[in-house]
């Protein structure tokens, strides 16, 4: 019987392809339907660029040849302790950044399960890989989630989670106040924008209690949102926090 399962799932799915060819979400071309891959094609993902070297062992942030990040990164030296290691799958491309709108404005939330697979295959400092059981979305706003239906950071998270052998808890974490889009703002309008926008319900509290907790979102930008989402886990309870992420936006590469 499992056989006849196989057998007959194989021909559901080449039925499948003969009616919806599988189109990567990045490029819009055609998906060889021999690929166990059918939403990204494998010339995309052979272009994201993962973040370059040197880079800070904390925060994965590009250092100059020429510079010795310890004691004090100029991107992470001025964070909080507590907020222990930083890391992003890849830098924003053409390609990272066609994926990560298919999932986030295109409805395409399968994209979910292989972003996630690529950043589960991220190193992580010892003790975080030890500690870590929790992993948290950045929770999106009421009138977002009302348009696309779904949270993507939440189904990232949930996906990653998985793969890591981690537990996922998608509503730890609440935003308290409607804010502007992060899209258009500069660096220090996006931290002022999100300032006290994120808290932890009284009821979910316990759950963090001295927990080292895994942060998860698709994009880092300039790590405003970030920084205040583990700033609310921690005033809630947590002793550590941790974040990925799918992308990364450098804007030293980017020019």
């Amino acid at each position: 019987m499992p056989y006849l399962r196989d057998v007959l799932g194989e021909l559901g799915d080449g039925a499948m392809d003969l009616v919806f060819a599988p189109v990567c979400v990045s490029c819009d071309r055609p998906i060889p339907t021999t690929e166990k891959d059918r939403l990204v094609c494998r010339l995309c993902w052979v272009k994201c660029r993962t973040l370059p070297h040197p880079r800070c062992e904390r925060c994965w942030a590009p250092v100059p040849a020429h510079e010795d990040p310890r004691p004090k990164c100029r991107t992470c030296g001025d964070w909080p302790q507590a907020v222990r290691a930083i890391r992003a799958a890849f830098v924003m491309g053409p390609e990272v950044k066609g994926i990560c709108h298919a999932l986030k404005y295109r409805g395409w939330e399968g994209a979910a399960d292989p972003m996630a697979q690529r950043m589960s295959e991220m190193s992580w400092p010892r003790d975080v890989e030890d500690e870590v059981r929790l992993v948290v979305p950045v929770p999106t706003s009421a009138a977002r989630l009302r348009e696309r239906g779904y949270n993507q950071a939440a189904l990232l998270a949930t996906a990653f989670a998985k793969k890591m052998g981690w537990t996922a808890s998608p509503d730890v974490l609440a935003r308290t106040r409607q804010s502007k889009t992060q899209t258009a703002l500069h660096p220090g309008e996006r931290k002022a924008n999100v300032a006290r926008a994120f808290s932890v319900p009284a009821e979910r509290a316990a759950e963090l209690q001295g927990e080292h907790v895994m942060l998860v979102d698709d994009v880092w930008t300039t790590g405003a949102t970030a920084l205040a989402c583990s700033q609310a886990l921690l005033d809630a309870g947590a002793r550590v926090v941790s974040v990925a992420t799918f992308a990364r936006v450098i804007p030293e590469l980017e020019r």
